[in-house]
């Protein structure tokens, strides 16, 4: 192994180990906006007593709706940790910018299955939700099921999701949980690519299996 390839392989462990999935700052602030009440509720030990101390040093704010979110400011530390697994987390969902990624750290899907930040995240959002809002789950296994078989370059319409999937309700706010967990982060209002899902990859078959069962 090349100096560079063990360089990138060593980042791609420390980018795991310190992913939303095992640190919980991290992950609080990867996921925020969220209202005050609901962070106080999932990280009750680091918010409770360090309150002043967090939106100092991680540049985050009150919204006049009571919500918590990183800001940008002369020192905005929230901002960059959030950005940079959201960054991550696309380059990792889109399968040629990941293969070579894999290549350059010079290991296997199979190595890179212990070190992947992006599937430690999907698998801890999967059952986060399935406690806390099934529906959502629901939604994504309807949206990758239609999804599944097409080439990277097709899409689905967000009009046809919302319109066969008559039995999920509130379907706007479940689309935009989806993107806010980077779980289908699309960037256009009307429609899904192939590429924005990253359950759709084959090296995460067994999370859309988990998925799957999770939503029934």
């Amino acid at each position: 192994m090349s100096r560079l390839q063990e360089t990138v392989k060593h980042l791609l462990e420390a980018l795991h180990n310190m992913s939303p999935a095992y640190n919980e700052l991290v992950q609080m602030i990867f996921i925020l906006p969220q209202r005050a009440r609901a962070l106080t509720r999932m990280y009750p030990e680091l918010v409770e007593n360090n309150e002043e101390e967090l939106l100092e040093l991680f540049s985050l704010r009150y919204t006049d709706k009571c919500f918590i979110e990183a800001y940008s400011s002369r020192n905005p530390l929230g901002l960059y940790i959030a950005g940079l697994y959201r960054a991550l987390f696309k380059t990792l969902a889109d399968p040629d910018r990941r293969r070579r990624l894999l290549k350059l750290a010079n290991i296997s899907e199979s190595e890179f299955k212990e070190i992947d930040p992006l599937r430690a995240w999907i698998e801890v959002s999967l059952e986060y939700l399935a406690k806390v809002n099934k529906d959502v789950l629901k939604l994504l296994d309807f949206i990758v099921a239609k999804l599944s078989g097409k080439g990277p370059s097709e899409y689905l319409s967000l009009d046809e999701v919302k319109k066969s999937a008559t039995d999920i309700k509130g379907f706007e706010n479940l689309m935009g949980t989806l993107r806010h967990f980077l779980l289908l982060p699309y960037e256009y209002d009307s429609s899904v690519y192939v590429r924005e899902c990253p359950l759709l990859l084959e090296a995460y078959s067994d999370l859309r299996a988990k998925l799957q069962e999770l939503s029934r």
